[in-house]
């Protein structure tokens, strides 16, 4: 089936067979991450908080009741969670982190999992900088150096959006594009409508009423009415399904709580009695959706109202403009300049939007087991909680009884028996529907034998199609990738990758004849910011090894040089390998942007690295296109010893429609981590004219026997000599050991 993801995460369109299986839960400290679709057991993240609101450490299993429909139930598994919060380890070069072109799943996840979702549908354009200061605020204090996090639109701007990443400097600049789309107060709509009545009312200039104006004073139910309900309705169904899918999405990941932190002033219309209110409007039925796929996922929603303390707000204070006192009520219905009483009550009005829009931020977070931040200044200290609550938790599982697949929703209730304690935890779970594991699986089949005939089958296997259709990459086989974009046509980009596996994580089987084999089957692809893949690349690397490359190999590793071609703009490159011998899948999530090499008068490729360490690396698949323009195989390794001598290779595209004779400077910089610069060189690239060259290959070296040891950037920069044009630059993070 193909998985329907929030806009701007991404939409992977391979079939998914998951099967149902039970993680377990280690007895202290962070679960590992697993990915699940099937509820075959329950887990309940839980918090117990003193009096004074702090985390009671010291429970056991025994301290607690969990009951399901009423009924007690057996905890099976038990675990408590705490994650330090690790702050980054960054290179720092003029007052800005450096971050390397290297992605590895190296290091096993053990993070927290952020998903922060920016309401640009229910936050006013005039409080767009506040908004952004708060998500910032997490980001830069709360996020730390292993977790991974994700920034979602309401409205749906996948131009804003970012994928699960790793990299603070991503997540601010999706956050930096926010502004705010809220409709005008609807209390003010009203007031319009009501004013608007009351001129129509009025005779004309002869003092003869208009015949076709109603007679009579406005109908006391006109201040119900909101013209713009259809509108605002559609508004809270795009809100309310984008919390689903984010649930949805989050759904196969298991083994680790799951916070969706929401920026948001509220949705200004009804929710209440959820579960229980037979006719409930679309936008009622909406919220009970999002909450029972928050509930069936695991899901914590976090809202955080960005107004703060509200007081007198800026739709008071427009509906109290010049004019307005006439048709206000002071509050109890009396007209504050004449003392006649009029039928609407303005000021009322805006305070019921508040407690609506205020009343769903508190239903959805409180029903999913988070808080709602509302009405209050103290913002900080609620981000703070966020992280907290996110890395000092209990772990309950239990087996439920047997249900039917009927989405039917069933209520959890955690106790603690110690007095005094407050709990804080999931409200319920919802039953599975349509189809199981094994009917999906068995469709998936037929499809691709059906598609196979028609010679355009996906035949990747189904653990690796699992891999890459996850929301975050996975470790069991470990690699690094190195993605650098090279100009390929007016309309693609050429994708150099180099791919390093880690030999020691390689299961390669002896033979009677002593050779060692072992097959490796890689894919990747790129999805878009529309959440698009476009078509994958599928590779098997069949080894066979005689013992000397045998060790080689699990000393040093082994590597794959290949490129994929993809248009100018954004994306995640997701690269996935399956090793047959010890059935091992790994993924790497790449996020980039490939320019328009033909955009600007001046532009520089990526940057590609080699040195002689590097060689002990085995090159299984070389970069047929590289050919000898580097003294050996691109690396994705970024260590080098202080007897290595760095090669780099870049292209540079001179697109000036000029024939004229010009020159272009190039500077190539070592700088250490205080600011020095430990090595510079200097080349001009000349052209003698008419134009002769589009791009220059542009190769150099740097020898490291005379760098201490440490960490640096390196920095390739070119600007026109004629005219001192803006410089292009490309750069990444070495470690010299």
């Amino acid at each position: 089936m193909t998985r329907h993801l929030p806009v701007g995460l991404a939409v992977v369109a391979f079939s998914i067979a998951v099967s149902a299986q039970t993680p377990q839960l280690p007895a202290q400290g962070a679960p590992s991450v697993t990915f699940q679709a099937e509820v075959n057991y329950v887990d309940v993240d839980t918090t117990v908080t003193d009096d004074r609101g702090n985390f009671v450490t010291g429970l056991t299993k025994d301290d607690f009741e969990v009951r399901e429909d009423g009924q007690l139930q057996k905890i099976d598994m038990f675990s408590l969670v705490d994650i330090p919060l690790a702050r980054p380890d960054r290179f720092i070069f003029l007052n800005r982190p450096v971050t390397s072109d290297v992605r590895t799943n190296t290091d096993a996840f053990a993070g927290r999992v952020y998903v922060i979702v920016l309401d640009d549908l229910d936050i006013s354009p005039m409080r767009a900088a506040q908004t952004k200061k708060l998500a910032r605020e997490f980001v830069d204090k709360y996020f730390g150096a292993n977790d991974m996090a994700a920034v979602v639109y309401t409205s749906g701007r996948s131009d804003a959006a970012q994928e699960f990443t790793g990299d603070p400097q991503l997540l601010r600049a999706a956050i930096d594009k926010f502004s705010g789309q809220r409709m005008r107060a609807a209390g003010l709509e009203r007031v319009d409508r009501y004013y608007m009545n009351l001129i129509a009312q009025q005779p004309t200039d002869n003092g003869v009423p208009n015949p076709d104006d109603p007679v009579g004073p406005p109908p006391r139910d006109m201040d119900r009415f909101d013209p713009t309900d259809f509108q605002r309705s559609q508004r809270a169904m795009g809100v309310l399904d984008t919390l689903k899918n984010l649930a949805d999405y989050l759904s196969t990941v298991r083994g680790r709580r799951k916070a969706v932190i929401m920026l948001s002033e509220g949705i200004d219309y009804p929710m209440t009695d959820l579960f229980a209110a037979g006719g409930a409007t679309t936008v009622v039925r909406a919220t009970q959706d999002a909450i029972t796929a928050a509930a069936r996922a695991n899901v914590n929603f976090f809202s955080i109202d960005p107004r703060g303390l509200i007081g007198l707000t800026t739709e008071f204070i427009e509906m109290s403009g010049t004019g307005m006192p006439e048709i206000l009520g002071s509050g109890a219905g009396n007209s504050a300049a004449s003392g006649a009483v009029t039928p609407f009550d303005g000021p009322r009005e805006l305070l019921n939007d508040m407690r609506l829009s205020q009343e769903s931020l508190r239903t959805l977070a409180e029903q999913t087991g988070g808080f709602a931040a509302v009405d209050t200044n103290a913002t900080s200290e609620a981000l703070e909680r966020v992280m907290q609550s996110n890395s000092r938790y209990y772990i309950l599982g239990y087996y439920p009884p047997s249900h039917p697949r009927d989405g039917k929703f069933h209520k959890i209730d955690v106790r603690v028996k110690r007095p005094g304690l407050k709990v804080l935890a999931r409200k319920g779970y919802a039953s599975p529907r349509g189809k199981t594991p094994e009917e999906r699986l068995r469709d998936d089949d037929a499809r691709r034998k059906r598609e196979s005939k028609k010679g355009g089958t996906d035949n990747m296997s189904p653990p690796l199609r699992d891999a890459l259709n996850s929301p975050m990459q996975q470790g069991s086989l470990t690699f690094a990738v190195q993605a650098a974009p090279f100009r390929k046509s007016d309309k693609e980009a050429s994708i150099a990758l180099a791919i390093e596996f880690d030999g020691q994580k390689l299961e390669l089987s002896r033979g009677s004849d002593n050779v060692f084999a072992d097959s490796i089957e890689l894919s990747f692809f790129g999805v878009t910011e529309e959440g698009k893949p476009t078509k994958a690349t599928r590779t098997v690397l069949n080894l066979t090894l005689r013992p000397d490359t045998y060790q080689r190999v699990r000393t040093s590793g082994l590597r794959v040089n290949t490129r994929m071609s993809l248009p100018p703009g954004r994306y995640q490159v997701r690269v996935g390998a399956r090793e047959a011998a010890g059935d091992r899948v790994g993924s790497v999530f790449y996020g980039m942007q490939v320019p328009d090499f033909s955009k600007d008068p001046l532009m520089m490729s990526g940057l590609l690295l080699t040195a002689p360490s590097s060689d002990r690396v085995l090159t299984a698949l070389p970069d047929q296109m590289l050919g000898t323009l580097l003294p050996g195989a691109p690396t994705s390794g970024r260590e080098f010893l202080r007897n290595d001598t760095l090669s780099f290779f870049a292209e540079i595209y001179d697109n000036a429609k000029s024939t004229e004779p010009r020159q272009i400077d190039v500077l190539t910089h070592l700088f250490s981590e205080t600011g020095t610069e430990v090595f510079v060189a200097r080349d001009t690239l000349a052209n003698g004219g008419p134009k002769k060259w589009d791009a220059y290959a542009y190769t150099h070296q740097v020898p490291l026997q005379n760098v201490p040891p440490g960490r640096y950037l390196l920095r390739v920069e070119a600007q026109t000599h004629a005219n001192g044009g803006a410089p292009v630059s490309r750069e990444t993070v070495v470690v010299v050991r």
